[in-house]
């Protein structure tokens, strides 16, 4: 399952790269499905997004580990203080400034070997992505069907878009080429899944003409939902990067 959550993740931080638009923001939730259809338990997991003005929050029912002693189970993006929040409990948060994270990326990578990629190729677009001219109804939007053709016939990614949702990425823009850029491949175009004109409510992953990933957008609220998820409540602990290095090292003794 954590798997699955992980090529959702791919797909949903692909956006990350696009300009910054000009409409006005989407204020709202929107809560994903992210399914295995050929699992024999049924695996589901669910991914939610809420959408203001300078702040976007993002949580699932999966906790993801992201270091020895460091599991988060949701993200908040405060574009107004330039800062990432990552809720690490029930009552704990790690805040982590825009330059924090640059430089511990650039730490990570040194320690771990990994050089930047200055001999990528540009994605071959014509050849890889077609546009069906497919539309339909989902959740209320109007969306249209694109291809991503994979390396054989029966494998390929629909991806349902609508462009009567624009979300402004903010910060996610360059966390993208500090942290996913590096940490992810580059077989699904970061601009077909992520645009400033888009945003997707359906992906299905297909191999060998059968489905093995499906994300679909169970619900669009744009009225009345809650608000509070994108502010920190008073009782949460925050700790900044220092002490959670420090917790870090005193784990690796």
């Amino acid at each position: 399952m954590k798997n699955i959550v992980k090529i959702f993740l791919v797909l949903l931080t692909a956006y990350l790269v696009a300009a910054q638009p000009a409409t006005a923001q989407f204020e709202g939730e929107v809560q994903f499905l992210i399914q295995n259809p050929g699992a024999q338990m049924g695996e589901s997991a669910s991914l939610n997004l809420t959408f203001t003005q300078d702040r976007i929050f993002v949580d699932s029912n999966i906790s993801m580990n992201l270091m020895a002693g460091l599991s988060a189970r949701g993200v908040l993006v405060r574009n107004d203080l330039n800062d990432f929040v990552v809720i690490t409990a029930d009552n704990e948060g790690l805040k982590v400034a825009k330059s924090e994270l640059d430089g511990l990326v650039s730490l990570m990578n040194q320690v771990q070997g990994r050089k930047p990629d200055t001999n990528r190729k540009p994605f071959p677009w014509d050849e890889k992505v077609e546009e069906t001219g497919e539309s339909k109804e989902i959740r209320g939007y109007t969306a249209y069907e694109f291809i991503l053709k994979g390396d054989s016939p029966g494998e390929r990614t629909s991806v349902w878009l609508t462009d009567q949702i624009k979300v402004n990425w903010g910060l996610l823009l360059d966390a993208w080429y500090t942290t996913g850029s590096s940490q992810f491949d580059h077989e699904i175009p970061i601009e077909m899944v992520m645009n400033h004109n888009s945003f997707p409510l359906l992906v299905e992953v297909y191999q060998d003409d059968e489905i093995v990933m499906r994300t679909e957008a169970m619900s669009v609220n744009d009225t009345n939902f809650d608000r509070s998820k994108t502010e920190l409540s008073s009782d949460l602990r925050v700790i900044g990067l220092t002490d959670l290095m420090m917790n870090f090292f005193r784990q690796q003794r």
